[in-house]
């Protein structure tokens, strides 16, 4: 098989019958002549309680996570192809929400030779590596679940301990759901989960793939 997007092998084997804002967000390659944008609402944003704004914040000047909370958010994810020098595929996930003043979040998704999985890479200058257990749940839900966490600095990456990673960052667990009578629209379902706290943060949204040429 030959990886053109790093979401190619979650995919791979059920190509006829993957949702249309699926194809478009996951498996876009560089070579094709469209960009993709989901645009949409995140119906709802929160954290788990006050005394923990100041960790949110501390997060969000990072990169980590979004730092606010509110309702009926106006949001946009720009997907953008790419391939490193070594050959390795990769998408620029560029998300905008419209706070006042809005909020980049932007994180770096590719393929994790280690798990033989997907990761993001987020945070200040992407030190940070999130691996997830990614699945394409037929016919129209896709999931994350955290596997890993690790470090990273100069393209090395220094995994973490499972009961210190969960403990400083918790688990995500994320569901996206094609709709069944559109597939271009997309309900968006994101949990972390802490080991002591349970639910700290999370957000759910609605979103309309779209393919514009380039």
């Amino acid at each position: 098989m030959t990886i053109s997007s790093p979401l190619d092998p979650v995919f791979y084997t059920q190509e006829d019958s993957i949702p249309l804002a699926f194809q478009y967000q996951f498996l876009v390659t560089p070579t094709q002549d469209y960009d993709v944008v989901l645009e949409g609402t995140m119906h709802r944003i929160w954290h788990y309680s006050k005394w923990f704004k100041p960790l949110f914040s501390l997060l969000g000047r990072v990169g980590i996570l979004v730092p606010k909370t509110g309702e009926n958010i106006p949001a946009k994810l720009v997907v953008k192809p790419g391939v490193y020098p070594n050959g390795q595929p990769f998408h620029e996930w560029n998300r905008v929400f419209e706070f006042d003043p809005p909020i980049k979040f932007e994180t770096t998704v590719v393929f994790d030779e280690t798990y033989q999985n997907i990761a993001d890479r987020v945070g200040t200058n992407h030190f940070l590596h999130m691996v997830w257990d990614g699945k394409f749940v037929s016919p129209n839900q896709f999931t994350l679940d955290t596997i890993a966490n690790g470090f990273r600095f100069r393209d090395k990456i220094w995994f973490i301990p499972k009961w210190l990673w969960s403990f400083l960052l918790g688990r995500v667990k994320f569901v996206q759901t094609a709709h069944e009578d559109n597939e271009e629209v997309v309900d968006v379902d994101l949990r972390i989960i802490h080991p002591l706290f349970g639910e700290v943060f999370g957000y759910i949204g609605t979103f309309h793939a779209k393919k514009y040429p380039k």
